[in-house]
């Protein structure tokens, strides 16, 4: 089933036109429509209606000379009493993806992708602020290891897997539970899928996973990751776990994430 319904998250800032880019790639590969998301706060802002209107033009702009599908939502959230993190939660529940940008560190803003995650409806692209994609979905690497948040990464990623010229998942370390013939469950179940996919077990290294990850990602030269990540709650404060805090960090090429 391909993606019919993608969302992308706008602001005035440089990173919104290489999320549009990027949303672009995926909306004319699948024939989606590309719907602009714009949240804003009119009483914070000395002409909301102004920026409005730019971000508005710049959006259609894209894709009108993309000659993709598009649509419009812009909400204030003065009228709303809830958060950007809440209101993009509540717009994902109408859509097939959410794109993103990498997140500003040292904004904070990590913290704000952990309750991001918990609250999509969706799958969440998130676009690398360094580079913008010059294609994306060709050839994905999807990061495996036997458990609900990878496995669920993997099936959300299946649209995009379907399209892509190559497919190869890692595990690295040793299996989930032991289990001698997971390998060959996991190609038989792409298989299933039509996915003639690259299964393998990478060994540790003397790296972190994230590290790990980020080095298989270049090595295949891959242009889409697929990782499950884990939220935790440090304190009361929900927090990313420790490989998906590196990924985030230092991510080079967009990334597919599901919790």
């Amino acid at each position: 089933m391909k993606l019919k319904e993608i969302l992308v998250y706008l602001d005035p800032t440089p990173a919104s036109n290489d999320r549009v880019a990027a949303a672009l790639l995926l909306a004319r590969k699948h024939d989606a429509r590309l719907r602009g998301l714009y949240v804003y706060e009119g009483p914070g802002q000395q002409d909301p209606a102004a920026e409005l209107g730019r971000v508005r033009e710049a959006f259609e702009r894209q894709v009108a000379a993309a000659g993709v599908a598009s649509g419009w939502v812009a909400v204030d959230l003065g009228f709303t009493k809830i958060s950007l993190v809440e209101m993009l939660g509540y717009q994902c529940c109408f859509a097939d993806l959410l794109v993103v940008s990498q997140p500003a560190v040292e904004k904070d803003g990590l913290a704000g992708m952990a309750r991001l995650l918990l609250g999509a409806g969706c799958p969440v692209l998130v676009v690398p602020l360094a580079n913008c994609p010059l294609r994306l979905g060709e050839r994905v690497l999807v990061a495996w290891k036997a458990g609900p948040k990878a496995s669920r990464a993997l099936r959300d990623a299946l649209p995009l897997l379907a399209l892509a010229e190559q497919v190869s998942l890692v595990s690295i370390g040793s299996g989930g539970i032991g289990i001698v013939d997971e390998s060959s469950r996991l190609r038989d179940y792409c298989n299933g899928h039509g996915l003639a996919a690259l299964v393998e077990q990478i060994p540790r290294t003397s790296l972190d996973v994230g590290e790990d990850l980020l080095n298989l990602a270049a090595d295949h030269a891959a242009d889409l990751v697929v990782v499950g990540v884990h939220v935790t709650s440090r304190r009361g404060r929900l927090e990313l776990g420790e490989v998906g805090n590196r990924l985030l960090s230092q991510m080079t090429v967009p990334m597919l994430l599901a919790n």
